[in-house]
Parts: structure tokens; sequence; C-alpha cells
């Protein structure tokens, strides 16, 4: 009996495009790569990023919605009920989503893909179980009433333009915070300040670029917001233990392990 199914999901549904409502037979651990979008499920709805992970509740309907037209790319891992049960918790309550620092990210993507590639029946759901292990030991993102909005409003304002300089003066007054209040609730919610938030989507969507043989350095520098190819490569190197262009070759010292 094998205890997981792996796939890539590539949606290319645009923001104006109404999606229909889906259900999914068995519980499934969605990893966004690339691109934004809303899981909606009842009166409540969650905003993905590449930062997130998200766990649909098999007998909960969901819809998925896109604030822009850009789509997304994800990792899809469909377990059985008693696989999740038993990492999580996971019984008859709703869906879940956490949020990731970049190093988590590497691990449970690294994880991803080795399940996506196993042949061996063992190892993928081996690798699979370990992507089970890491979720388990993240934090849920917060999802109080009161913080919710204005939190995903940042979010998703962070995510849309990941190349724009703002000040916290001028994010939170498009949330109608104070800098000191949405500094703090940010952190609350995420685990994590909007500055470090911003980075690790940097990195994790640099990270993709490159393994799509992303060549010109300097570009993907100042696209995603980097002063120089300098300041980016330092801060690659900072998270991944190894530079931008071994990332991209593949099988440059640890980067045959990212």
């Amino acid at each position: 009996m094998t205890l997981v199914d792996a796939a890539n999901v590539h949606c290319t549904r645009t923001a104006h495009s109404r999606a229909d409502e889906e259900s999914s037979e068995i519980p499934t651990l969605v990893l966004p790569r690339r691109g934004l979008f809303r899981y909606h499920t009842g009166a409540r709805h969650v905003l993905a990023d590449a930062n997130t992970v998200l766990l649909f509740h098999p007998d909960q309907p969901y819809r998925i919605s896109h604030p822009n037209d850009d789509g997304d790319d994800c990792t899809a891992l469909r377990f059985t009920r008693d696989v999740v049960a038993d990492a999580l918790g996971f019984a008859s309550e709703q869906s879940r989503a956490w949020t990731l620092g970049v190093r988590t990210h590497r691990a449970l993507h690294r994880s991803a893909r080795a399940a996506l590639a196993a042949q061996d029946p063992l190892s993928r759901d081996e690798h699979a179980l370990e992507v089970l292990a890491i979720v388990a030991r993240a934090d849920p993102i917060a999802n109080t009433a009161r913080d919710a909005a204005a939190i995903e409003a940042v979010r998703e304002r962070l995510a849309a333009d990941l190349g724009r300089v703002a000040t916290l003066a001028e994010i939170a007054r498009g949330v109608h915070l104070s800098p000191y209040h949405l500094a703090r609730r940010f952190r609350a919610t995420t685990g994590t300040s909007m500055h470090q938030y911003r980075l690790a989507l940097r990195l994790n969507i640099a990270l993709t670029r490159l393994r799509q043989g992303e060549n010109n350095l300097t570009a993907l520098a100042l696209d995603l917001g980097f002063a120089s190819h300098a300041h980016f490569s330092a801060a690659f190197h900072d998270a991944y233990d190894c530079s931008p262009s071994a990332a991209r070759a593949g099988n440059a010292g640890r980067a045959a392990r990212l």
C-alpha cells in the first residue's frame, strides 16, 4: 500500500478567472514554489506564497483564486489520513497553513524533490514522511480576526512586488496601523520580521529561477530587489551555504544537496 502520491502542479489561472469549487479525497500537503494564491474554504481563506505550506482537508471543499495573473507552481503530496493523523494530529479539524524560514524551506523542498524523483516506493515514502516531520516542527500561521486582514495585506504586498523598496511607515499607512503595532503583530502572526519574511521570499524565488536556468545573476538580483550582485550573493550564501552560480550548476559542492 502506498502512503503518498507526489506531483508537480502548474496553474496558469489569471486574477480575473473564477475557479470552480474542488475537493480532495485525501489530505494534501501543498508546497508553493512560485506565485501567489488564496485557498478559500467556507468563510475562511489563506494567502499562500513561497514561504508557506498548506494542508488541504479532505472533508472541506475549497476554491483557489489568484490576486494577479502570474499563476503558481506547487508540489503536492497526497497522504493517507492515518499517516497525516499520526504526524500532525490531523483528524476532523480544519485545513492548516504554516510559514517557513529559509533553512526550513530548503530542507522541506529538498525532501519533496527526493520524493518526486524516487523510483523505489520505500524511498519515496520515507522522503515524503520527512516532509511531514519538518512541517510538524513548524509553527502554524496565527489567524486571529483582529490582525488577519492587515497581515494578509502586508504579505500580499511583499510577495506581489519583490523588487519594490518600501519603508515600514509606508507599509503601515497602507493597512491603517502604526509602524510599532504592525511590526509587533506581523512577527506574532508569522514568527518573523517583515524584512526577513521578504528576504526569504526573494531567496526562495531566486533558487527556483536558478534551477530553471537563469543566466544573468545581476539582472536576477536587481529584479528581486537586492542592491547589487554582491548583496544577493552574500544573502544567498548565508541562506544556502553555496553561491548562486553553484546552485544554478546543481552539481557543485553543497549545491547538489539543495
